[in-house]
């Protein structure tokens, strides 16, 4: 966790979860121009994941719900991504 109460996935995370969103944007030419959204970024997609996890209060997932989480977050036109679940945390 960083000091300033916000989550930060890691670079493997956040590199998977992007390799992930890339390839079904291949695969599904509608997510695709989802996918394209200049609004959104993997790295906002991936603090909306870890914000939507911690909220859920579990402590697993399946690759299948992450990867779920990552597509529901460029699907949807009004999400907006909280700098953190966790603020005021130390």
């Amino acid at each position: 966790m960083a000091s300033n109460g916000t989550y930060k996935g890691t670079n493997a995370f956040t590199d998977t979860i992007r390799q992930y969103l890339e390839n079904k944007a291949k695969n599904d030419s509608l997510f695709a121009i989802k996918f394209a959204n200049p609004s959104k970024s993997v790295e906002d997609c991936v603090t909306y994941i870890i914000n939507e996890v911690k909220k859920s209060g579990c402590n697993g997932f399946a690759d299948a719900e992450i990867y779920g989480m990552a597509v529901h977050f460029y699907e949807e036109a009004e999400i907006e991504v909280q700098p953190s679940a966790t603020a005021g945390i130390a």
